[in-house]
């Protein structure tokens, strides 16, 4: 029996997404351009991000809760904003392989028919973004409101679980226009067999997966300067990381003799707590297995407060 290819994901392979694309702005916090040209071209793969584990929890919590909560999210918006659905029609195109698909195609009561983007954060994310969000998140709803050829879009964020933002934009022809010339040059790139140079603070990844199948032949770096100073760095910084980890453990260790066997500590500027993680027996499987347990220690953690 012969099965049939995904249309999502034919569909995801031939076009730079919406959220994708603000990977070719160098502004995607957990996509680099380099990660998404050769995720595009197959040789690293491209993640399942509502992935299930076989125990039935998720592997991203947060991807899952988001999914999950959407439709939530958009209903409650509609009642409190009037939305009206416009009709599904899958994915949205430019022809150039540019794409998406938006949470939801609506008509606004006062702007006329919009794309509505759902945001879930904490707190203390929303708090980072100040007045507006990430600049990756407004490329997404604007690459949206562009390919669906509306007057912009609508962000809702649902901030902690329990208060509903709506922040609004009008549609920027000039950025659309922007991500559109950059994905046909990403394209072309691809087409030419080009890539980008990798982002060593971040390729790190992808770059072992990439070049996961390891030879017996051996490469003569003799005459490549860079080497040598990048092996000097590396031996420099794990000898300074063997460092900061004794004085790290050093400073607990001195912190443990001043608590004793207190929870809480309180130092000028500084609050130390010391958490209790109980100990867990071993315990048999099957006859004749036995889980080994785990001792009960003590976990530090300490905030500098503010002045």
């Amino acid at each position: 029996m012969t099965t049939q290819p995904d249309k999502d994901a034919i569909f995801r392979a031939k076009h730079v997404g919406a959220s994708e694309v603000s990977a070719l702005f160098d502004c995607n916090p957990w996509l680099t351009h380099f990660e998404l040209w050769h995720r595009k071209t197959g040789t690293i793969a491209t993640p399942d991000f509502n992935a299930i584990k076989p125990d039935g929890s998720p592997e991203n919590e947060r991807i899952f809760w988001g999914v999950k909560l959407e439709a939530a999210i958009i209903d409650a918006a509609r009642e409190r904003y009037g939305y009206v659905d416009r009709e599904d029609t899958g994915p949205l195109s430019n022809g150039r392989g540019l794409g998406g698909h938006p949470d939801r195609r609506v008509i606004c009561p006062e702007r006329g028919p919009i794309v509505l983007e759902t945001k879930m954060v904490d707190w203390l994310e929303r708090k980072k973004w100040g007045d507006e969000p990430p600049l990756n998140y407004l490329l997404q709803g604007n690459t949206y409101a562009g390919l669906d050829r509306v007057c912009g879009f609508d962000m809702l964020v649902l901030v902690g679980g329990n208060k509903l933002e709506r922040i609004q934009y009008d549609f920027r022809p000039k950025l659309f226009a922007a991500a559109e010339q950059r994905t046909e040059a990403f394209w072309q790139s691809i087409a030419d067999n080009k890539p980008p140079k990798p982002d060593y603070t971040r390729d790190g990844s992808a770059l072992k997966e990439i070049y996961a199948e390891q030879g017996d032949e051996t490469v003569d770096l003799e005459r490549d300067n860079r080497a040598a100073i990048v092996a000097a760095e590396y031996l420099e910084a794990a000898a300074d990381e063997r460092e900061a980890r004794a004085r790290k453990e050093a400073a607990q260790a001195e912190l443990v003799d001043k608590l004793k066997g207190a929870a809480v500590g309180f130092a000028e500027g500084f609050i130390i707590k010391a958490t209790k993680v109980a100990s867990i027996p071993d315990r048999e499987a099957k006859p004749g297995e036995i889980i080994k347990g785990r001792k009960g220690y003590r976990r530090f953690a300490i905030k500098e407060l503010e002045a």
